[in-house]
């Protein structure tokens, strides 16, 4: 492709040929001929420097990106892992300025706009509790309402008191909210860390496993927990501790995840070989034969089947038998018909 430099320097030359021709042919004046061929020459010097540079075109692959943009993507990407795309992902810097709920906040950019978005990702309950059945694993019914509605207050109260006023990044993900970044840590995955919000999706999946195992937060609301019995002379202060009725997905195929946790709380050990358990339906549990517990011992019986150890027991039911939302438990004492309940 010639340019316009190319083009003038060629109309240059040809002045010159065209004026040796004529001389050639006319016998003109030869210094006429020399004034012709140094304007022509004149003319295309000036147009050379004059002619813009053109650039080469560059593809989508090789132009360098904002600097700037590139690194707040990379930064966010690296926390959350979210592929940043050119209309899926706008990265600004704003100010928390309020917190609705633990996965709803309002934030101000420095133009002064204001916006309220849900967390991506993840979800929390709200301080009413909501409904428990969205929170795999937690006991269901007005227990586990309950339950949710203390663990939604907590974490409001968290949000406001570590959020708000403190400036962070925000990353528009998609229509189903944002990742927001303060100083260097999401606040998404943080959320569900501590056990104030559950895990949508695989993102923070790994951080939803930690805090279940921890039982933290929501997570704590699948275990229900009693309290220990007013011990009396010579009561040997038995009780149903803590009952895990609802595992998380199939309970048909976490059998070994649902159990119960029975302490002696009593000063003196206890023979449970005549000792059973009734259920909510009212079938008997017979398995305790030759075991004791000693003062602040627990033991921790399984419905499903397993290896029986010091500290553990099993069922060895093909079928869930601890209810989800509602049940009343008797410990028995086969040898004089004390009673120990727990109704959840």
């Amino acid at each position: 492709m010639f340019t316009l430099a190319a083009a003038a320097l060629g109309l240059a030359l040809v002045f010159g040929a065209g004026a040796y021709a004529v001389t050639r042919l006319d016998a003109l004046d030869h210094r006429a001929v020399l004034v012709v061929v140094a304007v022509g020459l004149a003319v295309g010097g000036v147009a050379a420097q004059a002619a813009p540079v053109t650039p080469a075109t560059t593809t989508g692959t090789d132009r360098v990106p904002d600097a700037g943009a590139a690194d707040g993507r990379a930064a966010l990407e690296a926390t959350d892992s979210v592929a940043a795309t050119n209309d899926s992902t706008a990265v600004t810097t704003a100010t928390v300025v309020g917190v609705l709920a633990p996965d709803r906040l309002t934030y101000r950019t420095a133009a002064g706009e204001r916006r309220t978005v849900r967390l991506a990702g993840v979800a929390a309950p709200g301080v009413d509790g909501g409904n428990p059945e969205r929170f795999d694993g937690v006991v269901t019914g007005q227990r586990g309402r309950t339950c949710l509605a203390e663990q939604g207050r907590r974490a409001l109260v968290d949000a406001r008191t570590s959020l708000v006023g403190e400036s962070v990044t925000v990353a528009s993900v998609d229509a189903g909210g944002a990742v927001l970044v303060a100083d260097g840590r999401s606040i998404n995955r943080r959320a569900v860390e501590r056990g104030y919000a559950r895990a949508t999706d695989d993102r923070y999946a790994d951080a939803e496993r930690a805090a279940r195992s921890a039982g933290r937060g929501v997570w704590s609301c699948a275990t229900v927990e009693a309290t220990p019995p007013i011990r009396e002379s010579e009561e040997p202060g038995m009780y149903v501790a803590a009952v895990h009725p609802n595992p998380p997905g199939d309970d048909a195929t976490a059998l070994a995840e649902e159990y119960l946790v029975l302490k002696n709380a009593g000063d003196r050990t206890v023979d449970l070989s005549n000792w059973y358990l009734v259920d909510g339906d009212g079938k008997m549990y017979f398995f305790f034969d030759g075991r004791t517990l000693r003062p602040g011992e627990e033991l921790v019986v399984h419905v499903g089947g397993g290896r029986n150890t010091d500290r553990h027991v099993y069922w060895g039911s093909s079928s869930p038998i601890l209810d989800n939302d509602h049940e009343t438990l008797k410990l028995v004492d086969g040898d004089t018909e004390r009673t120990v309940r727990l109704s959840y």
